[in-house]
């Protein structure tokens, strides 16, 4: 079964920043599957769910992005998952909005989400990266991550939720598909 674990800011202020994608994302695929969700302190849990044969669950990060390691370390202790099968949810500066890339292990590219989860479990999991552009410039970083979505850019966003959510056995299921967008 795959763990689809979706990091961010969970606060309501940061709801629409590009740094919570991977919340928006969860969020939008709960929704849209209609899934019953569990809370839990570090973590919400979907219900089990499948599509074309093959199980997932979907969890939602309680944890703000630098403290991610906590809640896939109590996810991973309390519902025993294995790791190959966990796929971390997450803005990635580096790729152009509306474009997702899916990748095996790795570095974590000076994301503290990641860096926070490495720590805590190790970096053996599967990374769906969502591109949030980059700002041009090294110094804006922060203030864009933490900034919200423009109307345009959150139309571009749903347009690529659509696509992940009508592809979503292709993408889970066939790891050899590099790149999605729009």
């Amino acid at each position: 079964m795959f763990t689809l674990y979706c990091i961010g800011n969970p606060t309501l202020k940061h709801k629409l920043n590009r740094h919570s994608v991977g919340l928006m994302l969860g969020h939008y695929l709960i929704n849209k599957l209609k899934l019953k969700v569990k809370k839990n302190k570090n973590y919400q849990l979907s219900n089990k769910f499948s599509i074309d044969g093959q199980n997932f669950q979907i969890a939602i990060s309680n944890n703000y992005m630098n403290e991610s390691g906590k809640g896939v370390l109590s996810l991973k202790t309390q519902e025993k998952f294995k790791l190959d099968k966990l796929v971390v949810l997450y803005d990635e500066l580096d790729l152009k909005l509306g474009e997702i890339k899916l990748k095996e292990g790795g570095g974590n590219a000076g994301h503290n989400g990641l860096k926070s989860i490495s720590q805590n479990i190790g970096s053996n999991y599967w990374k769906l990266r969502i591109g949030i552009d980059h700002p041009g410039d090294k110094e804006k970083v922060i203030k864009h991550v933490l900034g919200n979505f423009k109307q345009r850019e959150l139309k571009t966003l749903y347009s690529l939720f659509d696509i992940i959510y009508l592809n979503f056995s292709q993408i889970f299921n066939d790891k050899h598909l590099s790149n999605l967008g729009i």
